[in-house]
């Protein structure tokens, strides 16, 4: 080989060969005209590349607008997991053209050809030799018969209405394996032939005057370890049973618990794809940037690509795609990313009809898109196919606000409140929106304020209430929210107040002018020559990342 063919810089290689980037945890993908750029860059590291020179040279010549390169500079970008205002690589000479900033080394060989699956397996945390091959089974959930024993004589069939109604709302959540045979056991009312995501939950049922009293307990088959215990006390009436708060306390609180158990227990390198899968969903948990969202999409789209046909992979990957990678990348996603996610939604529908996550997903891309019967049809069916699920009817109801059906959003949020079991769990970021919304900013202001992981969502949602209220201090509100944004935005175009509009209703798909204009209006009195913003330290904690 006459030259160096391969570049090295921090985690990256670039093959000048085999034209392809990687990254930590597989090929990154990137156009022709963006790879040919990074080539020049890599080829002159440190030194100043000029806008003309890398028209003549990348586009030879052709005549093409400034927007072109900057394009081009933000795919790198975004390939890269910089920020425009923070390079690591990249560095922007205004006016002029572009540096590459990090050490470059040069080397013959290229790197080996890696699949999506060892693209996967090379992601941290977890670093197994090569990635699972087979799909394994999901967390299992043996459900046997309830102890009637206390209320047997009185009520003999109460106990098997009871189990009955609570498999058929379990059965809803797609990532749960239910048993129910009677059978199962080994005669002693424990499931035989455990593994590591297997778990048992039992119910006894206690008489007490005019009710019954149930105790809830789950715990996990190989320890027999309680993961969560709850009581409910069911009213007995002539005409009905109510075990609607049952149902709400054991799928709101019971299914999170397993599945929290399920992460803090998972093997350090994965046996199979749904090891891969909670990996990925712990790793969701604790993304802190930017750079961890762009690598969790790396993850999701390798894990996909090496088993195309596991449905419950496609809707955190949608999710990135339709929010700036979970808003840690303001205005780093386009239309490009949306129409990407249209596709992967479209996908996973055709793999599993009948998940009510999916037909979540699949109603707000309709939503971003503005197809808006498509998106109704799809956000009722999520609601028909599980409406025991917590994050469904929150984001069920958060569509339904942009589609200005707002009672129904309020019924979502009613019933969401009551299926959390915590109230610092409750939607009270979504229910400010909805009294901005109804223009009622004392309501607003109130339901904010009991946010406990503030995001860029519910900081802009309480400023426009306290603006709106003539709060003393709406103008440090609206300088430590413009520098939050600011502070994550990466887009290749500068924050102004044209672009920060235009990403606030990007995110904001209110479809009732009227509504969005109300807001805007508000928003806009608010961030009028705000004051510097205040020192970072004493400060409000830090933004979450929704992901």
């Amino acid at each position: 080989m006459e030259r160096e063919s391969v570049f090295e810089f921090g985690e990256f290689s670039v093959d000048r060969t085999d034209e392809r980037l990687w990254g930590p945890h597989g090929a990154v993908r990137i156009g022709n005209k963006a790879f040919r750029v990074l080539v020049m860059l890599l080829e002159h590291p440190g030194r100043l590349l000029t806008k003309e020179l890398l028209f003549e040279t990348v586009w030879d010549g052709t005549i093409v607008s400034e927007s072109a390169l900057t394009s081009v500079v933000k795919e790198l970008r975004h390939a890269l997991g910089e920020a425009r205002d923070a390079p690591r690589y990249i560095e922007t000479v205004y006016g002029r053209g572009y540096r590459f900033v990090a050490p470059v080394q040069l080397r013959a060989e290229p790197p080996p050809v890696r699949s999506p699956a060892m693209a996967f397996a090379a992601s941290p945390p977890v670093r197994p030799a090569s990635a699972p091959g087979h799909a394994g089974e999901p967390p299992l959930l043996y459900v046997p018969a309830f102890d009637d024993s206390g209320i047997a004589q009185r009520h003999p069939h109460l106990a098997s209405i009871l189990r009955e109604e609570i498999l058929f709302s379990l059965s809803r959540f797609r990532d749960v394996r239910l048993v129910s045979a009677q059978n199962a056991d080994d005669g002693a009312g424990t499931m035989a032939g455990t593994g590591d995501r297997d778990y048992q939950l039992v119910l006894t049922l206690i008489d007490e005057p005019g009710a019954v009293k149930i105790y809830a307990r789950l715990s996990r088959l190989s320890s027999q370890a309680v993961v969560w215990a709850d009581t409910a006390r069911l009213a007995l009436d002539s005409a009905t049973l109510n075990v609607e708060d049952l149902l709400h306390r054991i799928a709101a609180a019971a299914l999170p618990s397993m599945r929290d158990d399920v992460l803090r227990h998972l093997p350090r390198h994965p046996t199979d794809v749904y090891d891969m899968y909670f990996h990925n969903r712990l790793r969701m948990r604790h993304v802190e940037g930017y750079a961890d969202a762009r690598a969790m999409v790396e993850a999701w789209e390798a894990l996909i690509a090496s088993h195309p046909d596991f449905g419950l992979a496609y809707p955190p990957l949608i999710r990135l795609y339709n929010t700036d990678y979970c808003y840690t990348g303001l205005g780093s996603t386009g239309s490009e990313e949306r129409a990407r996610a249209q596709r992967l939604a479209e996908r996973a529908l055709a793999l599993d009809p009948g998940d009510s996550h999916i037909h979540t997903v699949n109603g707000w891309c309709h939503l971003w898109a503005g197809r808006l019967g498509l998106a109704r049809a799809h956000l009722d069916e999520a609601l028909r196919l599980n409406p025991y699920n917590a994050d469904r009817l929150v984001q069920v109801a958060t569509a339904l606000m942009f589609v200005a059906d707002l009672d129904a959003a309020a019924g979502l949020l009613e019933r969401c409140k009551k299926l959390a079991p915590f109230v610092t769990e409750a939607p009270h970021e979504e229910e400010g929106l909805l009294y901005l919304l109804r223009q009622d900013y004392e309501a607003a202001a109130s339901s904010l304020a009991r946010v406990t992981r503030r995001t860029i969502s519910s900081e802009f949602y309480a400023l426009v209430a306290a603006h709106a209220l003539g709060a003393d201090d709406a103008a440090s509100r609206a300088a430590l929210w413009l520098q939050h944004v600011s502070d994550r935005w990466v887009a290749a175009e500068p924050l102004d107040d044209v672009r920060l509009t235009a990403w606030l209703m990007f995110q904001h798909p209110f479809q009732d002018l009227a509504q969005r204009d109300a807001i805007l209006a508000v928003f806009r009195e608010a961030m009028v020559a705000p004051p510097s913003p205040p020192a970072r330290n004493p400060a409000p904690a830090p933004l979450q990342n929704p992901a």
